[in-house]
């Protein structure tokens, strides 16, 4: 007599269609997006006032303020990201990160990260430009290069428009799913979802607070976009499978 094998299936518990729990779920979904968008409101509104000075920077000059400051630390530092598909494959990358301090007029220190071009300029003691915008340094110039960086409304935005992307997940989950197959599951569902959401909120952000890039540089954008987003997006749809 021959036996049959059969593929073990991981234990799926599924909610019914009109449960208390899916409508918690699909409620909790639609909170955090309303929630996420109505925070975004503001810091939208600041980051399009901000996108108007870079036209006017672009064009007549001289609209950001300029602050006279000094390059007193700079230092390279690598982070490491390990991801893993739906079939268990781990893959690890590192990345060197490029980070300068410079001095304030007032005496205050600020420290970001920056691009290794300004970064090889950047040495200690040089003096640099620094580039304000209601106050707030929004770029840095030392020996000719420029590194600008998006104002605290801009970082603010993208915060507010990754929750948002987070609500729209647990919504679409409660109407279109809804089963539950352990935490392990939901945490790798989650991790994709949400680096999905990487490169289209970045992309969004730096379009409304310095114009859309055009020619070669969209292109690379938006390559890099499709691919990101497609790693993820077959990492989450092939979580949904049955294994």
């Amino acid at each position: 007599m021959r036996l049959r094998r059969y593929r073990r299936l991981p234990l799926r518990v599924s909610l019914p269609k009109r449960s208390l729990g899916r409508w918690i779920v699909v409620a909790v979904g639609l909170g955090v997006l309303v929630a996420a968008l109505a925070a975004g409101a503001e810091p939208y509104l600041q980051t399009r006032q901000f996108r108007e000075a870079v036209a006017c920077e672009r064009g007549a000059g001289d609209c950001f303020g300029n602050e006279p400051g000094s390059i007193v630390g700079r230092r390279t530092y690598t982070t490491t990201t390990t991801n893993t598909d739906a079939n268990g494959n781990t893959t690890t990358t590192t990345t060197t990160h490029y980070e300068v301090t410079w001095r304030r007029a007032n005496g205050s220190r600020q420290t970001r990260d920056v691009s290794s071009s300004l970064y090889g300029k950047a040495r200690e003691g040089q003096p640099a430009t620094l580039r304000l915008w209601r106050g707030e340094v929004v770029g840095v110039e030392v020996m000719g290069e420029t590194q600008w960086f998006l104002p605290e409304s801009g970082r603010t935005l993208g915060y507010s428009l990754s929750l948002a992307f987070f609500g729209l997940g647990v919504l679409l989950w409660g109407l279109l799913f809804g089963w539950w197959d352990g935490v392990f599951m939901l945490a790798f569902r989650t991790f994709a979802w949400m680096f999905m959401s990487i490169v289209p909120v970045r992309m969004t952000t730096d379009a409304l607070a310095y114009g859309l890039d055009t020619g070669v540089g969209l292109v690379m954008e938006i390559v890099f976009g499709v691919f990101f987003t497609g790693i993820a997006g077959w990492m989450l749809f092939g979580s949904l499978d049955e294994w």
